[in-house]
């Protein structure tokens, strides 16, 4: 799912953006990190569209405060969940490794009764 930023309004392109950050907090639940880091690339491209805009009047009007508002919300929401797949993460590699420092001790130790 490509989207190309050909002649869009600003109003469009900020659309886009919106709708880009929703798709990523839902893959983000489900956890599909390759998708999310495609959407995420595709996010980035239409941030460096709107940024080289000439004029972004968009911003300035109520629906563009409103949506602006919503991104926010929702990278909030993202930045969350990224923190406890982290977290989650983190504490199973902790886990795995806690369980595998156990057996090395005694990794190659034979019982022999004869000794």
């Amino acid at each position: 799912m490509t989207i190309q930023q050909g002649s869009r309004t600003a109003s469009q392109l900020w659309q886009e953006y919106a709708f880009l950050t929703r798709e990523m907090a839902k893959i983000l639940l489900k956890q599909d990190l390759e998708l999310f880091l495609e959407l995420v690339d595709q996010r980035e491209r239409i941030q460096v569209t709107i940024t080289a805009l000439p004029e972004d009047d968009f911003k300035t009007t109520a629906a563009g405060q409103n949506l602006i508002a919503t991104i926010s919300s929702q990278n909030k929401t993202i930045v969350d969940a990224l923190q406890r797949l982290y977290n989650n993460s983190k504490h199973r590699s902790q886990v795995a490794r806690a369980y595998d420092s156990l057996g090395t001790g005694y990794t190659g130790v034979r019982m022999d009764r004869e000794s």
